[in-house]
């Protein structure tokens, strides 16, 4: 499939039902589970931008790799993103939280659509993910303070992506987590949950 049929083809899929929880309880961890049932007006919006763009014969997308700083998320990797501010919009906070992490020019951000909100419970937010196209690839730089890394990561690459598991220990407890290894690198927790989703959705496109 030529590369923007496959942008038409998100387009389309995007606007449909989603795969929503089905997918993305795949890579839900165990720890999870431990959480007491929360009300969603309890938690801070927050929104995480997929952003796809052109490299060679492939579409790619960047991770993070967030510094460590000692918060919930320290030193994992994730979508670029953070928390809503002020009266902006949720595709706002993306834009903006996108172009402030990895230098990504919000104007050049074509909004293709969205994935299903998620809960993120040890953080005390409700993250919206968008994903959105580039139509060349953006010089890429990093917030020193924010982000130790950033990966590139192909469709091909990504769909073809099996989910892990390994054993981890919190509090003296012994746990499930499921994960991605994307570049040697352990992908798990919300941003797993987040692109479960989105690798279910790519795998209507035919």
């Amino acid at each position: 499939m030529a590369r923007m049929e496959i942008i038409q083809a998100l387009k389309q899929i995007l606007g449909d039902p989603l795969p929503g929880w089905e997918a993305q309880k795949l890579m839900m961890p165990e720890t999870r589970r431990q959480f007491k049932p929360f009300n969603d007006n309890d938690l801070h919006p927050a929104s995480v931008l997929i952003s796809l763009f052109p490299k060679a014969d492939d579409w790619y997308f960047p991770l993070i790799r967030r510094t460590e700083d000692g918060y919930a998320h320290s030193g994992q990797i994730a979508l670029p993103g953070g928390r809503r501010e002020g009266s902006e919009t949720k595709v706002e906070t993306a834009l903006r939280e996108a172009q402030e992490e990895v230098n990504l020019p919000a104007a050049q951000v074509s909004i293709l659509g969205r994935t299903s909100p998620l809960p993120i419970p040890v953080s005390k937010h409700i993250v919206q993910p968008f994903v959105g196209y580039l139509d060349r690839q953006p010089s890429f730089q990093r917030a020193p303070k924010e982000v130790d890394e950033i990966l590139l990561i192909s469709l091909q690459d990504f769909t073809a992506l099996d989910i892990s598991t390994e054993i981890r220990q919190f509090s003296g407890v012994d746990f499930e987590i499921p994960y991605f290894e994307i570049m040697g690198h352990k992908v798990w927790g919300a941003t797993g949950m987040i692109l479960s989703e989105f690798k279910a959705i790519l795998s209507r496109i035919t």
